[in-house]
């Protein structure tokens, strides 16, 4: 059967798409739905005045790249030997995500970020198409096409209208889902 791996929105949790997988799941697609420590939903437990400090922290640069490897392990399990029984079809394997978590599917489908003299490139040629439900613009870049241009994979974005991020800190349009797109 072939896969879908999902990755959660900073913030986010393993459950906040379900309906999603429990669809896939219906329509013969086995759905894997990641919980990335670090930039989940224990971000809006604690002190409520660190919120913001704990939200940055969550958007860096060294977690984009760890809820990669997140994937990465996640299908390496899977794949190890058929896990619970499950023979996915390594020719179909999907990565999908909603916004941070469609960073993290661009950055497996085969984005691109520079920083200074590096690289952030962690594309993984298992992922064979990717969804990606309202990217965010990768840690404050203007100029996508160069960190796009590695994505040589289906990929369907999805967006809406009104999808603002406005937190505290950080403001984020609809029109940069688009242009991301």
């Amino acid at each position: 059967c072939g896969l879908v791996v999902f990755s959660h929105g900073i913030g986010g949790s393993r459950m906040g798409y379900s309906y999603l997988g429990r669809h896939w799941a219906s329509q013969g697609m086995a759905s894997l739905h990641l919980q990335h420590v670090g930039s989940d939903r224990q971000l809006w437990f604690g002190n409520p005045l660190a919120l913001v400090g704990r939200l940055q922290s969550a958007a860096r640069d060294d977690e984009a790249i760890a809820r990669v490897f997140d994937m990465r392990h996640a299908l390496d399990r899977v794949l190890e030997d058929g896990a619970a029984g499950l023979r996915v079809d390594p020719a179909r394997i999907v990565a999908a995500g909603h916004s941070y978590g469609a960073n993290t599917t661009l950055l497996a489908a085969g984005a691109t970020v520079r920083r200074g003299d590096q690289l952030i490139q962690h594309r993984d040629a298992r992922i064979r198409a990717a969804i990606v439900l309202s990217a965010p613009p990768f840690y404050g870049e203007r100029d996508f096409r160069p960190i796009l241009a590695g994505i040589r994979i289906p990929s369907l974005h999805i967006t809406a209208t009104d999808d603002v991020i406005n937190i505290p800190g950080y403001h984020s349009p609809a029109d940069d889902r688009v242009r991301v797109f």
